[in-house]
């Protein structure tokens, strides 16, 4: 298959994770990553990067962008398409916010803390409305809910009291897949996980729930997962923690990031290819 991609979606509780990809025909195609099965990225750079589109929040639905432009390589949407998705994450920093994102904000929200191995957590805030699948899509190795509440303010209150604790609120790609090139021992990481939790006064009412069994398919292979950026991007899908994709290849585990091919024309098949150089980074961009 070749098309566009627009976006990835990480495995949630009721579907495995895929590729959404606009085709020639300009339809939205859902490429599923079943585990077990082989796949082959192949990018196409030299066509420049298009709008992925928009985002409907209230329906949680991906639309193209009528106009098919082409945006600049640290955008993912044009102008018009992110005007109509209307959301702002960090609306706490704003005095104007979209009707909307508005709507949005007054539904209820949760706060959690996600892990991510090597002692890195982050507090965040998300809508009830989409169940877990922020948590799913950040990649949270670990992680605990501390409550709902009746809207994001509210739930962004706690947020910010976490944060002036000392809490981060962002966790880097480089920092998340530092933590897989070593066997997550789950004991272990939780220990540490619950040590953190207790130096912010969380611990004693809310319980530690992984997703490790979740991000690779009940199979988790204690091996470590070496990042692989560019050149050949092939193998056998045996996780996806978030949006990184995990493969084996000649009896190695590879992780690459697909948000990397946002707005790239790519083409998937099920031919193999072999990995023979040691990879260096961790992205293409």
């Amino acid at each position: 298959m070749r098309g566009v991609t627009i976006t990835s979606r990480p495995i949630r509780d009721d579907t495995p994770p895929f590729l959404l990809v606009q085709d020639a025909e300009d339809r939205l195609q859902r490429v599923v990553l079943e585990p077990g099965e082989p796949l082959t990225i192949s990018y196409a750079l030299a066509d420049g990067k298009r709008c992925v589109g928009w985002y409907d929040i209230s329906t949680h639905k991906n639309h193209i962008c009528d106009g098919k432009r082409t945006v600049d390589i640290k955008f993912d949407s044009c102008f018009e398409c992110r005007k109509l998705t209307g959301f702002n994450p960090a609306f706490y920093n704003t005095d104007t916010i979209s009707d909307v994102q508005a709507a949005y904000n007054r539904q209820p929200h949760s706060v959690y803390i996600a892990y991510f191995g090597n002692g890195l957590a982050k507090a965040g805030i998300m809508s009830d409305s989409r169940g877990l699948e922020r948590l799913y899509e950040q990649g949270a190795l670990l992680y605990v809910i501390l409550g709902s509440f009746a809207n994001a303010t509210a739930a962004r209150d706690l947020e910010a009291a976490l944060i002036g604790k000392g809490m981060r609120n962002s966790v880097t790609k480089k920092q998340k897949e530092a933590a897989l090139r070593s066997p997550f021992d789950i004991a272990l990481e939780s220990r540490s996980f619950d040590s953190v939790l207790r130096g912010l006064g969380t611990s004693e009412d809310h319980k530690i729930v992984s997703n490790m069994d979740h991000f690779f398919f009940g199979a988790y292979r204690h091996d470590q997962i070496t990042p692989i950026a560019g050149g050949v991007i092939s193998g056998t899908i045996t996780g996806a923690v978030g949006r990184y994709l995990v493969l084996e290849n000649q009896g190695r585990l590879y992780g690459y990031w697909l948000n990397g091919l946002s707005g790239y024309t790519v083409t998937l098949d099920r031919v193999l290819q072999p990995i023979q150089e040691k990879p260096l980074q961790s992205s293409l961009f």
